[in-house]
């Protein structure tokens, strides 16, 4: 480069940082942090509490200052670090010093956490096969730590590959609707041939209620008028689940 250009050797080779706010260097984090972060990828993930994790998770968002304590009262407000992941994003941002990025890193864990759930969904989805344990544990990844009840749905096709998996509805701590018109509607968009229903019990006890019972009857019958199975109905929580077909509600 000539000489000629103006200034060129006092100009910097980056930009400037914008203010005192910039990213935190990893010089900058807590000793405290080094050591935990240091003992979690020697040990592995059995070596940390949901405490931990929580603060490793959140020492590395410029913006939160301490995660430890962020860490314990994002525990005492939901009880768990997979609750933590599954809350509602508004939720969290009503949780005082949890920036919008923090929220948004938790949030991906959760994402990632359920994708590799799905990764280890079988090919073939069927009640009937001995793999069948990895579409409950999916089950319980996708639905088991809401706040409050979801229902969500399995679509299927033919073969029994796994279609699509959506949140039919949202409820309350011990309710949510079902409306079999409208899982019928969108099966024959999708043009799935069987199903499997979903949702969880906040309470923690997956035994069927008598108004479950109902309502899965009222799902299966609607499907049978368009020719699509109603597999299963799988009722989860964070340690355990409920399965229609095994205990022969279907």
């Amino acid at each position: 480069m000539p000489d000629s250009v103006p200034g060129f050797h006092e100009m910097p080779l980056f930009d400037a940082p914008a203010g005192p706010a910039s990213v935190r260097q990893a010089g900058d984090r807590p000793e405290k942090v080094v050591r935990l972060q240091d003992r979690f990828l020697r040990a592995g993930r059995e070596a940390v509490d949901d405490r931990e994790l929580l603060e490793l998770l959140l020492s590395a968002r410029p913006s939160v200052d301490d995660a430890g304590t962020l860490a314990r009262k994002l525990l005492d407000l939901f009880g768990t670090a997979p609750r933590v992941l599954a809350a509602r994003a508004d939720r969290l941002r009503a949780v005082p010093g949890l920036s919008e990025d923090a929220v948004a890193a938790l949030k991906a864990a959760e994402a990632l956490g359920i994708r590799m759930a799905r990764a280890e969904v079988p090919d073939k989805v069927r009640p009937s096969l001995r793999s069948y344990d990895k579409v409950i544990e999916y089950c319980r990844t996708l639905a088991g730590h809401r706040e409050v009840e979801q229902f969500h749905v399995l679509y299927l096709n033919r073969r029994n590959l796994l279609l699509a998996d959506e949140c039919h509805q949202r409820g309350t701590v011990s309710h949510t609707p079902a409306y079999p018109r409208e899982i019928c509607v969108r099966a024959l968009e999708v043009q799935a041939t069987a199903v499997i229903a979903v949702h969880n019990h906040p309470s923690g006890c997956p035994e069927p209620s008598s108004a479950d019972i109902d309502m899965t009857q009222q799902i299966r019958d609607a499907l049978k008028t368009i020719e699509v199975v109603l597999h299963d109905h799988i009722i989860v929580t964070p340690a355990d689940s409920v399965s229609f077909k095994d205990r022969g509600l279907l």
